[in-house]
């Protein structure tokens, strides 16, 4: 679960959820990091790293459109044979992951695998086996909007989801719907 919400996060804000993370020069760690490991941010998770690539001009919000110039940046640099689409193989390398990251525990690689294969399924729209940014544009859309909780046309660190916190959120970011009595 925290797979797809990770690679749900970034393809709405990176660029659908890679080695080409490593392009970009990531900021500096901020000083109250928990975590020392690079791939991690201020609380110790991906989504707060990504905020800050994607955050370009580093005024704590995200906007749609810093979101789609990262999306794009980052499809561009994946789709090496410039075929304006990305393979199975292309779109795998757009998972975030510092240089240095340790690899990620083998037990975990066929799921991760499964993971992005299915990603890579629901993305291809026209079943070409390739996915375009057309193709991606509409999820990213949608993804943006489920993380802008106050609907104010940007996403705030304290709209990003905590650890552990799964997105069982309600339609604007309240607390679950209550279940109607019986």
């Amino acid at each position: 679960m925290k797979t797809a919400a990770t690679l749900g996060f970034g393809l709405a804000l990176l660029g659908a959820g890679a080695a080409l993370a490593q392009t970009a020069t990531p900021p500096a760690a901020p000083p109250a990091a928990t975590d020392a490991r690079p791939d991690r941010g201020p609380r110790g998770d991906r989504g707060a790293r990504m905020f800050e690539l994607v955050d370009a001009n580093r005024d704590g919000r995200v906007t749609w459109e810093e979101s789609w110039t990262f999306v794009t940046t980052r499809f561009n640099t994946a789709d090496t044979d410039r075929s304006g689409g990305l393979t199975i193989e292309e779109f795998a390398t757009m998972r975030l992951r510092a240089a240095d990251a340790p690899a990620p525990r083998p037990e975990y690689a066929a799921r991760a695998e499964q993971m992005r294969g299915a990603m890579f399924r629901a993305l291809d729209a026209d079943r070409n086996g390739q996915v375009t940014l057309i193709e991606i544009r509409p999820m990213a859309e949608a993804r943006f909007r489920a993380m802008d909780v106050n609907g104010d046309g940007a996403v705030a660190r304290d709209e990003l989801p905590q650890r552990g916190q799964h997105h069982h959120r309600g339609p604007r970011g309240d607390a679950p719907a209550t279940p109607p009595a019986r």
